[in-house]
């Protein structure tokens, strides 16, 4: 919860009549802004910034003609919230009258080359959150380089670069931050351990698939020598089958065998055998076939 100093705090003189209110459907988000006094002399206490506003309010008022302080709120480097014209009215620093209908104006009191702090970062995504919660469909967080017309360099390259990294998101913690150079460690880190497991996993897949490779190179052979003896077995028998009774001696091999009759040598009925027969494997090597 924001606890917004009121402008009693700084000193605010009246406003002058002015646009009014905000038109919620038409607000598309917050507009972050800085002084750009072009000086490095910091305006970090209290008394410091509501002098600093006061001047502000001056110039706004009496040199540019302006109803009031044209931002809303501002925001100081020790996370105070100032109220200015406050979250519902109108601002007058984005730039022509469309830009100020469609953004809000919050105010960081910065001075040339300051970084915002973390205090001043997480008072600001409170800010926009309440915002927010005034305006659903205000979304956007934009640099005022990005909106207004005409080219400015506000609010300063650190805001911008803040912005960029969502630092003033709601939400975002500043556990969240890291420096360019913590970056690239960590993209070191993780592309050390990408490389590191897919060498692992490299090495693993090769070594399984050796092994796979291996066993299957044994299967096919076992395979082979096993219906290449069952193959040489039953090609014999069938021979031996079919083969004319006057040509089958019994067991003597000194036997003359006789002509065939075909009168009465009719043609074998093949034998009933067993499609894969019992073999010796230690008689059968591959590549060899036996006799």
């Amino acid at each position: 919860m924001v606890n917004y100093l009121p402008r009693s705090a700084w000193n605010a003189r009246p406003p002058k009549d002015g646009p009014g209110n905000l038109t919620v459907s038409r607000v598309e988000g917050a507009v972050i802004h800085w002084p750009g006094t072009g000086s490095t002399k910091v305006i970090h206490t209290q008394a410091a910034v509501a002098s600093a506003l006061r001047g502000w309010q001056d110039y706004h008022m009496d040199s540019r003609g302006w109803s009031d302080i044209a931002y809303q709120i501002a925001v100081d480097q020790s996370g105070r919230a100032w109220t200015l014209r406050g979250l519902r009215t109108q601002s007058g620093a984005n730039g022509d009258n469309d830009v100020n209908e469609r953004y809000g104006a919050i105010l960081l009191v910065l001075v040339t080359g300051e970084q915002p702090s973390a205090a001043m970062k997480a008072t600001t995504r409170a800010v926009i959150a309440d915002f927010r919660k005034l305006y659903p469909r205000g979304t956007a967080i934009r640099p005022h380089s990005a909106v207004r017309p005409e080219p400015t360099d506000c609010p300063g390259d650190p805001a911008r670069a803040a912005i960029a990294r969502g630092e003033f998101t709601p939400g975002h913690s500043e556990d969240d931050d890291m420096t360019p150079a913590q970056m690239q460690e960590l993209k070191n880190f993780i592309e050390a351990r990408s490389q590191a497991y897919a060498l692992w996993v490299h090495k693993q897949l090769r070594r399984d698939l050796t092994a796979v490779v291996k066993a299957y190179a044994l299967d096919i052979k076992n395979y082979e020598r096993q219906t290449d003896a069952a193959d040489a077995a039953r090609a014999a028998a069938a021979v031996w089958a079919t083969a004319p009774k006057s040509l089958q001696v019994d067991g003597d091999p000194a036997q003359e065998p006789v002509s065939p009759d075909p009168a009465t040598d009719p043609e074998p009925s093949l034998p009933d055998l067993d499609p894969f027969p019992t073999v010796d494997e230690k008689t059968a090597t591959n590549g060899d076939k036996p006799a």
